[in-house]
């Protein structure tokens, strides 16, 4: 199934490649999310493609920013090459090599990936400015499996209830098991969680202890754990701290490597500058629940478990950072909470105009956004929506 389902970057990375320009396509999304893939697809599909692997020394050493040593490599300047770049965060100076194939060798189509946010990578720095477009990659969505891309992206109208069924049918999966590509093939409940117990084991860490020089890894590791046991929550720098004994610098330092590194997003506190609101703490979510359930060994199914509305806010708030990023909506999200305890899960912020759509999220009902948030900023509601399992299907 999977060697012919088209991913939401699919056909993006093909629309640039029509395009005019030569900027550099980078990729970025974490370990085994199928970035390779799309390159080994894009190597079987087109001529003139040369695939480099940088997790393999002989592919780093021979790349240099020299314009002779490319040249040695790619070919002619004015030769139509495409040319794949996976896991370019291992290759050294990475972001002034990338600058000379994008300035010098007008005719070549680079594509690279990466595991982490190449624009905060210490190798690539500001040397692609201006010269690059991102495009970031996520685990398997409910219309890459179902193979719906076309239909567009509106708050609550996805409408094919062709589809209703089959995601219907899959919502339990991605809270167990996520939707890794690996993982999502894998055909028995005992493959899927070995699967997602050797990612732990091999991958989760891999690039971040390797290329961040960590200091102390045992400390990553429960600051991981702990947040697995928080999603949805909020967290506080401090109590982390308090808990792992570490300052509150580390832990910070600690939580942005694992949002560059996609292993999680942070939800920040929305505020108009309310004297009740707060603001100071945030909430995390895992990119796939299922690596975040082997995190704490726990792959009970649905029904038996205490942390499934939790699961289900993370899964919900998944989908919709999927969809603002594959159908291009112009929506910030955040969640609010008043002094008084009042609370909205989810808010949209339209960047075009400045409405907020509250969205109200529980697994087993429906239940209207808080009054009191409706009340502060009566104006500026575009739509308030609540969303639970039954009606779940309308917005993947």
């Amino acid at each position: 199934m999977i060697a012919n389902m088209q991913r939401h970057v699919t056909a993006r990375i093909r629309s640039l490649m029509a395009a005019k320009s030569n900027k550099v396509i980078l990729v970025i999304g974490q370990r085994q999310v199928g970035k390779t893939f799309e390159l080994r697809r894009l190597q079987k599909t087109h001529p003139n493609t040369m695939y480099f692997d940088f997790e393999e020394l002989g592919a780093r050493n021979i790349f240099k920013p020299d314009l002779a040593t490319l040249e040695n490599i790619i070919g002619s300047k004015d030769s139509p090459k495409i040319l794949l770049l996976d896991e370019i965060q291992h290759l050294d100076k990475s972001g002034s090599i990338l600058k000379l194939i994008h300035d010098h060798f007008p005719q070549t189509k680079a594509i690279a990936t990466g595991s982490a946010s190449f624009l905060m990578l210490k190798n690539i720095g500001d040397s692609l400015y201006g010269r690059n477009q991102q495009l970031d990659m996520f685990p398997l969505t409910f219309r890459e499996i179902n193979q719906d891309m076309e239909s567009g992206f509106s708050l609550g109208n996805y409408n094919k209830l062709l589809n209703k069924a089959k995601i219907e049918a899959q919502i339990n999966d991605f809270l167990i098991y996520g939707s890794m590509p690996q993982v999502f093939l894998a055909e028995t409940r005992e493959a899927k969680i070995e699967l997602l117990k050797n990612y732990v084991a091999s991958f989760l860490y891999k690039d971040i202890f390797e290329l961040e020089g960590i200091r102390l890894p045992e400390v990553f590791k429960r600051l991981l754990h702990l947040l697995a046991l928080q999603i949805s929550a909020e967290v506080n720098p401090n109590e982390l701290a308090q808990k792992l004994e570490v300052n509150r610098k580390t832990v910070v330092d600690y939580l942005g490597l694992c949002e560059k590194f996609k292993i999680i997003h942070i939800l920040r506190a929305f505020s108009g500058k309310e004297r009740k609101e707060i603001t100071r703490n945030f909430k995390v979510y895992f990119t796939d629940l299922g690596i975040r359930n082997a995190l704490i060994d726990n792959f009970i199914l649905p029904e038996n478990r205490t942390d499934l509305g939790a699961m289900f806010e993370n899964l919900v708030v998944n989908m919709f950072t999927w969809n603002m990023e594959y159908f291009g909506h112009p929506y910030n999200l955040f969640f609010w909470r008043s002094k008084n305890q009042a609370e909205v899960d989810l808010i949209l912020v339209n960047n075009e105009t400045g409405k907020l759509s509250p969205i109200e999220i529980k697994y087993g009902k429906i239940e209207k956004p808080s009054i009191a948030f409706s009340r502060l900023y009566k104006d500026k509601i575009e739509t308030e929506l609540a969303i639970n399992k039954a009606n779940f299907w309308q917005y993947a």
